[in-house]
């Protein structure tokens, strides 16, 4: 329902001339959505003193919509009868001493009656889910649970949405003469500071390649042919960096505390089930092969207070999630960065890995599989952004990944399926496992828009411990003068880069 205290602090937000709220395009949409909807859902008459109201802030939304400037706008409804009665009131609004967190508060309260316009574009849907349950017309249960289930993620989908309207829309325009920079130059300190950055541990990705690590609100994927790695290499960055000292990323950080949870990732696997994740997480982060393993087990080794007392050292904890493959879409994935932020703090999450990407499903329904795949990499992308964390999955590669000889090799073109999983994400890494060495994992970074890309790396791994070692810098192979081209063999040039540069880092 439209209240004239709701008209009235909305001609303050945008007459008010001390206001430092900006009058953008999206400001005024805004309010017209927002009336539009509410004079939709008015069951009662407007009396016809705050219809006249309405009226005119309507008008002046309009024109202000239309490039004109506030002076202008309010010059050209100066000649209209139908407004004059408002005259003295729009003079006092332009005029009003208003403090500043009051202009916050009227934002804050046209962004909620936003949120309350999403929520109703499916109510006819729901009424109707809900109807046929209440009388019993549903044909069948298998209707009732499908029809139920796609409206209630319609509705969260529709608020996700419309928060994430209103993350871009808060840094969407800048006049580089007339604006203040101070929000912007907050916003990007705040994302490039390397204490809000997640590492992966390996001090040649976080050091040259990502300037830190993965970055809040961007989409990272590793992709790699079955064997190639991007399993252990989604959960080897999970522990390396749930096992750094804060202090190694940011000196000014607080010392961790025994007791405290400080930073929390979320490792969601549709590929190995729960107690495959944890042996896989046990392996590296103590060195064991599954035989060492289960021998500590059969002793009575208390494992979970061994990976406690590790993950306690950093205030740190790893929440595991399985779900069979194509059970889960990046929705459901909402929920769960949802809980976790609930019981730990919004700060609190790390990043959210998922193993893997090809295993969400949709929540709408494509007839050809890579457009499926295009709409589930957008979702996520959606789902960083929305979160501010960082979200890093792996993928399939083709055929072609398992004829890799040298990292050079690797590119983007080998991601199977739908070149939208490139354009979408921020970052893609490529691995393909050597076909003669089985310690040796060859890696390229074929796209980062947030750093270096184009970089061939060579991994050193010991998948007998389900573990990444460390990573090397390799040069493309050059023909030496004994080479084939000349009666002679080839050779690797590469740039070691030591991982005793990550202090309190397992070299994983």
């Amino acid at each position: 329902m439209i209240t004239e205290s709701f008209l009235n602090s909305c001609f303050t937000l945008i007459l008010n001339k001390n206001s430092r709220v900006k009058q953008t395009k999206a400001l005024y949409r805004d309010i017209l959505e927002v009336l539009a909807f509410s004079e939709s859902r008015e069951t009662v008459e407007i009396p016809i003193p705050i219809q006249s109201k309405l009226d005119c802030l309507r008008k002046i939304s309009e024109l202000a919509m239309g490039d004109k400037g506030l002076d202008n706008v309010l010059d050209s409804i100066a000649f209209s009868d139908k407004f004059k009665q408002h005259r003295d009131f729009l003079d006092l609004k332009i005029n009003e001493d208003i403090k500043d967190h009051v202009f916050e508060d009227i934002v804050k309260q046209i962004r909620l009656r936003k949120k309350i316009n999403a929520l109703f574009n499916n109510y006819d849907e729901l009424s109707s889910v809900l109807e046929s349950i209440r009388d019993g017309s549903f044909e069948s249960i298998d209707d009732l649970v499908e029809d139920y289930e796609v409206t209630i993620k319609t509705l969260y989908s529709n608020m996700m949405e419309s928060n994430r309207a209103v993350t871009i829309e808060a840094a969407a325009s800048l006049d580089l003469i007339k604006d203040d920079f101070s929000h912007v130059t907050e916003m990007i300190m705040k994302k490039y500071d390397r204490s809000n950055k997640t590492p992966t541990g390996f001090p040649l990705i976080d050091n040259e390649i990502l300037y830190g690590g993965y970055e809040p609100s961007r989409l990272y994927v590793w992709g790699g042919g079955s064997g190639a790695g991007k399993s252990t290499m989604l959960n080897n960055t999970i522990i390396n960096s749930a096992v750094t000292n804060p202090i190694a990323i940011d000196q000014n950080a607080k010392p961790p505390v025994r007791g405290e949870i400080h930073r929390v990732y979320l490792y969601i696997t549709l590929e190995n089930t729960i107690e495959e994740a944890l042996m896989r997480t046990y392996q590296p982060l103590f060195d064991a092969t599954i035989p060492q393993m289960l021998q500590e087990i059969s002793q009575g080794v208390d494992i979970r207070k061994k990976i406690n007392d590790r993950l306690a050292e950093n205030s740190s904890t790893i929440i595991m999630k399985y779900f069979p493959a194509t059970t889960v879409s990046a929705l459901d994935l909402m929920g769960v960065v949802d809980d976790a932020m609930e019981e730990y703090g919004h700060e609190s999450v790390a990043g959210l890995y998922i193993d893997y990407l090809d295993l969400l499903k949709t929540d709408t329904r494509y007839d050809i599989y890579r457009l499926e795949l295009g709409h589930i990499t957008l979702a996520l992308k959606t789902l960083a952004v929305q979160f501010n964390i960082p979200v890093i999955t792996g993928t399939q590669l083709g055929r072609s990944a398992y004829k890799i000889n040298q990292s050079s090799d690797l590119g983007v073109d080998q991601i199977s399926e739908s070149i939208k999983k490139v354009e979408h994400a921020d970052f893609v890494g490529l691995l393909a496992k050597d076909p003669i060495d089985d310690f040796l994992v060859h890696g390229k970074i074929g796209k980062n828009r947030s750093g270096k890309s184009n970089v061939s790396i060579d991994f050193k791994v010991d998948f007998s411990r389900f573990k990444f070692i460390s990573a090397t810098k390799s040069a493309v192979r050059k023909p030496d003068d004994d080479s084939p081209q000349q009666g002679g063999k080839t050779r690797v040039d590469k740039k070691s880069c030591s991982m005793s540069q990550f202090d309190g880092i397992h070299t994983i």
